[in-house]
């Protein structure tokens, strides 16, 4: 461990019985030391993604190697060197966070006085350290999932897979996560990241594979995926509005209209032209999820 590819996926396909589809062609690979967001709409096969990639369930066609380790020929091998925080995963309201981390670790071969040191390391990580010996009854839902976050990282796995670590906790929160999360990258293991959220995988992501529909669409560095976009800036128009002139592109989402310019003197003059409120944005990561998907087609 520590070199080379930590997760390889090719073409990971998974269809349930009545026919549904919840991955149709999921390929990305990680390295050691790397967090991977896979980022995609609720729906899009992340999290069934995961679940092949856990060995939870078994992919009805592709391949997946964790760890060098076959995830379907060699499950044990991969159960062994991975550890998994579930998007549904709930922390015991009767314990503690200290007792929650620490027993967990127990549970996966840690003895009892360094499962004890690691959890007072990544609960003070997580910022919960003054929490530790508080009942879970007691903690906010963000408390407990930083507490779930912790127990995973806690295991120092070499592979980590998250998801959607962040959902329902609060700023503060996330960038506690966040922060954890690379102190992990650091001690060179992988982590595979889920989230939906658009602004999240720009700020966390080494590398982003978005996903539509089941299928992977494209993969880069965030800044790569933004800036190879064939314009720089938007207007976001709401409701109704004349419409601006000069464009490149055009996208509309329900009673929003987007429109994008190749550079800012183009966006200032089609905002001359309009008659409601609006501004002049850089596009985001948010922009090149929507020009992938939605503009060329790559979520069909």
């Amino acid at each position: 461990m520590g070199s080379g590819d930590a997760v390889i996926a090719e073409g990971l396909a998974k269809q349930y019985p009545g026919g549904v589809w919840g991955a149709k062609s999921v390929s990305f690979s990680s390295n050691y030391g790397e967090l991977i967001v896979i980022l995609g709409p609720n729906g899009a096969g992340k999290t069934t993604t995961i679940n092949m990639l856990t060995t939870l369930i078994k992919p009805s066609s592709g391949r997946g190697l964790v760890g060098g380790y076959d995830i379907v020929g060699e499950r044990d091998k991969v159960r062994r060197i991975v550890a998994l925080m579930p998007q549904d995963a709930s922390m015991s309201s009767d314990w503690t966070p200290y007792e929650a981390v620490k027993w967990y670790l127990v549970a996966r071969g840690f003895s009892i006085s360094d499962a004890g040191r690691e959890a007072r390391i990544w609960l003070e990580e997580m910022d919960l350290y003054d929490a530790r010996n508080r009942l879970g009854w007691w903690l906010s839902g963000g408390q407990r999932k930083r507490v779930l976050a912790a127990m995973v990282l806690a295991t120092r796995a070499p592979v980590i897979f998250l998801d959607e670590p962040t959902s329902g906790v609060d700023v503060e929160g996330k960038y506690k996560v966040w922060s954890a999360i690379r102190r992990a990258c650091r001690d060179a293991r992988a982590v595979i990241y889920t989230t939906h959220d658009m602004r999240e995988a720009e700020l966390v992501a080494d590398k982003v594979v978005m996903i539509g529909e089941g299928r992977t669409i494209v993969i880069g560095k965030p800044k790569d995926l933004v800036e190879g976009l064939p314009f720089k800036y938007k207007i976001v128009l709401r409701g109704k509005a004349n419409h601006p002139e000069g464009s490149v592109a055009e996208l509309s989402v329900g009673d929003i209209m987007i429109t994008y310019y190749r550079d800012r003197s183009d966006a200032i003059r089609a905002l001359d032209s309009i008659e409601t409120s609006a501004s002049i944005e850089p596009v985001s990561l948010e922009d090149a999820y929507l020009y992938y998907v939605k503009m060329r087609g790559g979520g069909r």
